[in-house]
Formats: C-alpha cells, structure tokens, sequence
C-alpha cells in the first residue's frame, strides 16, 4: 500500500485500525513506527501528497511514558539575569570529571534538589532559584514561535500493545491531526508536572561555557496532543482537516532547529 494524498493516508489509517493487532516489523523500541510506515508504505517520515507534504508522522504506545524532547531554547538574551558561565559557576557543582557543571530538570511547585524551580503567569515562564530568584524568563510568545516552528503539524497515532512469544503485535485505534500551540495546555502540563526544563551546562577546561541546549521535555508523549491548539481525531467518519498554514512554511519549519546560546 502506498498512499498518495492525505485523504488516502486517513482511510489507509483507518483500513489499519479495523485490521486489529499487527505483528512488529522491527524488534526494540522503533518498531511501533517501523510497522506503520511499512503498512502505509511510507519510506520517510513525512506524510506523502500535496496537501500534507511537512508533517510529521509520530506513533507512541499507549503505556510507553516516553520521555520526548518538545524543542531545545535559550531564554532571550535580554531576559537573563543569570545565564550560561555565570549561572553554572554561581549555582552550579563538581561534577564525576571535575568540572564545574549544571545538570538539572526543574518543574513546578516545590524546588528541585538543585533549588530551581518554574514559576509562571498568562505571559511568561520564569526559572527561579530559591536563593537568587529569578535567572531568566521565557515570554509564552517565545515558547509559540518555537513550539510550532519544531513541531508545525503533526499526525500522532496510539496503539495498544500486546506481546504474544517475546513479540509485540499493535493496534493502531487512535489517531489525531494537530497544529498550532495552546498556550493554557502547556502551562496546565506544566502544573501537572508533565512538561519539564532541562539545564545541561558545563564548563569546559578552556574556560567556556559547553551549553548541550536547554530542553523543554514532555514526561509522557502519550499527552503531547494536550499542547496543540487544534486536535482533530482522523479515526472518525467524515474527517474534515483544513491546513492554514502553507505548505512551504511547514517544510520550512519542520527543517529548521531551534538551539541557540
């Protein structure tokens, strides 16, 4: 099978769904997007014809609690206090080489065990220490623009998963068109511990600064379409998807990576 154009790929999804469990084609954690792109016919991972050319395929199992990088972000320059080798000397440790080093992940609510923690508002997150205060602040313009840059679209698919003779068999019965960013979601994912901020800084024995990019992560990927504006189920009769954003500027975003210092 090979599809096409998007109308084909959703009632190829669906031919799918109503086939049951199917036996892995690859063994390990790939194989849950090794099997779909085979049985859609899909050699890479976009989504063939003209109307979905840009958006990216991504399947998860329903029970997986895979941790899932949204996008890599440094606050704007104008927006830290305390950043990079400041901040990695004046709140960092030593780390199992000597270094001076920041490694953390920080959420909400209680400070973490390195005293950071995320504070927010409608407008912006702020990375806060408990005794410095605030270090630098992410606008929730920021977190769109880059949001939907990295992830412009996306077609997501959750399988059930059964394991019969050490093999997994899946059953691909949910599937969700998304785009845009929810600003309110993320916040509320936030709250609810499921979105998360790494630091992974380190000084180098040159004296500067080795940044392997600030990571805002998603705990359990199985949510990740909580954070889409729009989310509308493909598994359904009469699907209807409307693209308001041209195809270019999907291609243009889904190529572009987002890791500045």
């Amino acid at each position: 099978m090979t599809v096409t154009s998007f109308e084909e790929f959703v009632a190829a999804l669906q031919e799918i769904q109503s086939r049951g469990y199917i036996e892995t084609h690859r063994a390990g954690n790939t194989g849950i997007g090794k099997t779909l792109e085979d049985e859609l016919g899909i050699k890479e991972n976009n989504i063939p014809g003209p109307d979905a050319a840009g958006i990216e395929l991504k399947s998860t199992r329903r029970s997986s609690n895979n941790l899932t990088t949204l996008f890599t972000k440094e606050p704007p320059r104008e927006n830290r206090v305390l950043w990079n080798q400041d901040l990695v000397r004046e709140l960092g440790y030593e780390d199992s080489k000597g270094r001076q080093a920041l490694k953390s992940t920080i959420g909400t609510g209680e400070p973490n065990s390195r005293g950071f923690l995320l504070d927010y508002d409608t407008d912006s997150v702020e990375v806060v220490h408990e005794d410095y205060g605030t270090c630098a602040v992410y606008p929730l313009t920021l977190l769109r623009d880059v949001f939907e840059r990295k992830l412009p679209a996306l077609i997501l698919v959750i399988a059930d998963v059964e394991t019969r003779n050490d093999r997994e068999y899946f059953w691909y019965n949910e599937a969700y068109y998304l785009d845009g960013f929810d600003s309110d979601e993320f916040l509320q994912l936030m709250r609810d511990g499921e979105i998360t901020l790494d630091l992974r800084m380190h000084i180098k024995d040159n004296g500067n600064i080795r940044n392997r990019g600030t990571a805002w992560r998603i705990m359990d990927d199985n949510k990740l379409d909580r954070a889409f504006e729009v989310r509308k189920p493909l598994l359904e009769e009469d699907v209807d998807i409307e693209f308001d954003r041209p195809v270019q500027e999907q291609l243009d975003a889904f190529d572009s990576e987002e890791n500045d210092e």
